[in-house]
């Protein structure tokens, strides 16, 4: 068998029709299985989102039990040797003495014609001078693979000196090898099947992500601990009034995320904007939620401004740094609203203990602008 054969068989085979719906459909299902994850963790499906981990997994099975037995299969070939000329070299990365460098060779074995590969090799930077751009080396490869190309480190005798009597001319960029599972059509495919394979996920589940249905009870809301959160944040329910919207967890609000799952809880309620809020340890209160209840020329808080992450830091401050101790160190609120003159929101932190009461004073991004005790 000739080079150019061995390359028109493993091109067949690697871009051929079969390889291609395989490539399609190891595409879509890598797709809707990592699709699978996202939705499920935004929607908070469990069921969703183990489904898409169940796919990956034996994505990742099956594909290593297939690799591994098409290397059983593929028969065993003695590599051969051949000369080569170093036409360039460029290091892919600095940060170690063995740098990988990629080398351009142009292969010149004695039974077929000169041919062009890529070769990629860790070298010591000690040793680079010893692959100098024109320079001759001793390569070998699988007939079957010419693109399979690895630099021999230490020549025998013989091929050390027909390397050092070599003279090559550059292969022409027409003679180069590639591997053909690794380029091609394949990739291509692969890559619209992972499209194809999310797009059918989202399409699926585009109720639940895009739609903000007013008939689901918004009691069932929960905090994102079930996907990636601390996991300590207890359900969260919700009422809505004419002016009042309240929702009440079964954890403290300052714990794990809560406080910022409560407002979810409200803006998926409806309540986005209100004149104030009000936060106790497991409930929070929006007043004023509707535009005709607001004085004219008032303008409300946005439940999405407030930097909820900042606010147990600041109870913290409240109870720590001003003192206050004592069986009632745990009886706090916090009340934002937009100030009369100034129309700056203002986040109000009110601890009572035992010996008095502190207050801490933050604008809309959390930092303490003042603070007063009793």
């Amino acid at each position: 068998m000739t080079m150019t054969d061995a390359t028109e068989t493993a091109h067949a085979g690697g871009n051929g029709p079969a390889a291609l719906l395989r490539g399609l459909l190891v595409g879509g299902a890598f797709g809707a299985g990592a699709a699978a994850i996202v939705v499920g963790g935004t929607i908070g499906k469990v069921a969703v989102w183990g489904s898409g981990i169940t796919a990956l997994a034996l994505l990742v099975l099956t594909t290593a039990a297939f690799s591994a037995r098409r290397r059983v299969r593929r028969p065993v070939v003695e590599r051969v040797k051949a000369v080569a000329m170093i036409e360039s070299r460029r290091a892919t990365s600095g940060e170690y003495a063995d740098v990988p460098v990629a080398f351009d060779l142009t292969v010149a074995p004695d039974d077929r014609p000169a041919f062009r590969a890529h070769v990629h090799r860790s070298v010591n930077l000690v040793d680079l001078p010893d692959f100098p751009v024109r320079g001759i080396v001793v390569v070998e490869y699988p007939p079957d693979r010419p693109w399979d190309v690895t630099i021999v480190s230490e020549p025998d005798a013989e091929w050390a000196s027909r390397a050092a009597r070599a003279s090559l001319d550059s292969a022409p960029e027409s003679t180069r090898v590639r591997d053909p599972e690794k380029a091609g059509p394949w990739c291509a495919i692969a890559v619209l099947g992972m499209l194809a394979g999310a797009a059918v996920v989202v399409l699926v589940f585009r109720g639940d992500l895009f739609t903000d249905d007013p008939a689901k009870p918004s009691s069932s809301a929960t905090s994102p601990g079930a996907f990636g959160g601390s996991g300590r944040s207890g359900a969260t329910s919700t009422t809505v009034s004419r002016s009042v919207t309240t929702a009440d967890v079964s954890t403290s609000i300052l714990i794990g995320g809560q406080l910022r799952a409560t407002s979810d809880a409200l803006l998926k309620a409806g309540v986005s904007t209100a004149v104030s809020v009000s936060v106790t340890d497991r409930r929070m209160t929006a007043r004023g939620t509707k535009p005709d209840e607001w004085a004219p020329g008032q303008l409300p808080v946005v439940l999405t401004d407030l930097p909820y992450e900042r606010m147990p830091e600041l109870v913290r401050e409240a109870r720590t740094n001003l003192g206050v101790t004592g069986a009632g160190a745990g009886s706090w609120r916090i009340d934002i609203a937009r100030d009369a003159k100034t129309r700056a929101v203002v986040i109000r932190v009110t601890v009572t203990g035992g010996n008095g009461t502190a207050d801490v004073q933050a604008d809309g991004t959390g930092r303490i602008t003042a603070t007063h005790s009793l």
